[in-house]
């Protein structure tokens, strides 16, 4: 039985319909277009540029009679049809994909023909992605060297024939405030570098997290009132228990008390002092995870993280809100205190778990794979994330109020008796911004913290956060070449403890 060479398109098998495949061109490189102007004698190159690229072959179809001929040729036709660039692989390259689409006349004549194909970028890059990391360091994809000093010696080998746009993760094992990023093909610089010893700088000093009390046990039960509800007029119960379970804070023991707006329960976290002894943070940040997923239409629920002074005055909350005991409807809530407390926004999302794409209110930010957010005060400037940026209001009144308390409330309305299915607070940690320390350099990240840069999208992200504001003017966004390549990352001078380095990339290929 004689082999058909197997090609695949859009990820259906062409071959299984042909008794043989020849002529395949796949002709080196793209084509190269130059740019001249004309001379007295001869010609001066201005510049050149990579064009698309034709793939093509012949075949012959399965088939003795025509009626089998004629099925096989109309089931080719409907698996090349395509208005966009599709994979495109075949079997004596398997880690190639070609993103191509038919191009031009599909000859064929009795039961055999030619299939062109246009490749527009020119290129193929790999089926797999390529990881380089701490466990398989030392092998075919390169190696990583921590060095004493804290920075980071990475070499890459790039097998492809072309430059590659990698993605890189940093998670930092040691307090740091910069890191820089060398390459033949660019510098990039995030944070800032050291100040000199001897001053008096303002850093951030955190104040809490999650990750060292993964149980959130640091937050006690308490039956207060609930600080936003009591700053608008609204009665709510507290009596009932929120507490880890599965993955997060979540009620565990439901209110059964009537006659109230809202029912659950409540734990409250008063800020340690810093380093200087004082307490309370007129400059502050907060992030935290949240997961929002109705399970079934018409479930409600609220969850709040609620900021307050000493007397528990509400300066502001971040809250997710479902009241919808039909639909699907929630909303993310921001409250702000103040001589006016109330609800500053309100903004509407679908209580799905992401599945919906093309739904404009699909749940994107409070879903089982997201769910990051944080709040910023500046003074008087309150400051919400949502989607991707922050929504800020300013309150001059809550300019000298500092937060001092914290209180996390999850219940469901008293006129609703189906609770959400998934409302969890997942993570959390908080910070005091602009402290006054005797110290070279505030701790810009935080132990544990994930740095990702996306050097073909231009995307910094620190943990699900967006900071391109962070760069260094003049920093750029680079490629590996070809070939080996050397990365250098540096940190702050003073961080000697190395960060743990994970390097992932397409191969590309003319």
């Amino acid at each position: 039985m004689k082999k058909v060479m197997k090609i695949t398109y859009g990820g259906a098998e062409l071959s299984k319909f042909f008794d043989s495949v020849t002529n395949i061109k796949r002709n080196i490189g793209s084509t190269w277009e130059n740019s001249t102007e004309k001379l007295g004698n001869g010609v001066d190159f201005l510049y050149n540029s990579r064009g698309s690229k034709g793939i093509s072959f012949d075949y012959v179809l399965k088939g003795i009679f025509f009626n089998d001929i004629n099925h096989n040729k109309e089931q080719l036709a409907s698996l090349v049809n395509t208005k966009e660039p599709i994979e495109l692989i075949f079997e004596d390259e398997p880690n190639k994909v070609w993103l191509a689409l038919p191009d031009g006349e599909q000859s064929f004549d009795l039961d055999s023909g030619t299939l062109n194909f246009l490749v527009p970028s020119g290129e193929a890059e790999s089926v797999d992605t390529k990881v380089l990391n701490e466990s398989n360091s030392g092998g075919e994809l390169g190696t990583i060297t921590h060095n004493a000093d804290g920075s980071t010696k990475v070499i890459i080998n790039n097998k492809g024939s072309l430059e590659t746009f990698p993605k890189i993760k940093v998670t930092n094992v040691h307090e740091n405030g910069y890191l820089g990023f060398v390459n033949p093909n660019g510098i990039l610089e995030l944070g800032k570098r050291e100040e000199a010893d001897g001053e008096t700088v303002k850093e951030s000093q955190i104040l809490y997290t999650s990750d060292s009390d993964s149980k959130f046990s640091k937050l006690v039960d308490t039956n207060a009132e609930n600080p936003q509800t009591s700053s608008v007029g609204m009665t709510c119960d507290t009596s009932g228990k929120i507490s880890y379970s599965k993955d997060g804070l979540r009620l565990t023991t439901p209110s059964t008390v009537t006659g109230k707006t809202l029912r659950g329960g409540m734990k409250v976290f008063d800020l340690p002092p810093d380093s200087n002894g004082e307490k309370g943070a007129v400059n502050f940040y907060a992030w935290f995870n949240i997961l929002a997923h109705a399970l079934d239409y018409g479930q409600t629920g609220v969850l709040q993280i609620l900021f307050t002074d000493k007397e528990d005055n509400l300066v502001a909350g971040y809250g997710v809100v479902k009241t919808d005991m039909v639909g699907n409807v929630g909303n993310v809530k921001f409250w702000v205190g103040g001589d006016k407390p109330r609800e500053w926004k309100s903004l509407p999302f679908t209580a799905n778990d992401g599945e919906a794409p093309k739904d404009p209110n699909n749940n994107t930010q409070f879903n089982s794979k997201t769910g990051w957010h944080d709040f910023v005060k500046k003074k008087g400037a309150l400051s919400f994330h949502w989607k991707g940026s922050r929504q800020t209001i300013n309150v001059p009144e809550l300019a000298e109020v500092p937060i001092e308390r914290i209180y996390v409330f999850i219940g469901n309305w008293s006129g609703s008796n189906k609770f959400i299915g998934d409302l969890s607070l997942r993570r959390f940690w908080c910070r005091k911004d602009y402290v006054s320390v005797w110290d070279d350099l505030p701790n810009r990240y935080q132990t544990g913290s994930v740095m990702e840069l996306d050097m073909e999208n231009g995307k910094l992200i620190k943990d699900g956060i967006a900071i391109n504001n962070e760069l260094v003017t003049g920093s750029k966004f680079f490629s590996f070449p070809p070939g080996e390549s050397e990365l250098d990352i540096y940190q702050s001078s003073w961080n000697t403890t190395p960060p743990q380095v994970e390097i992932e990339w397409k191969e590309r290929y003319l």
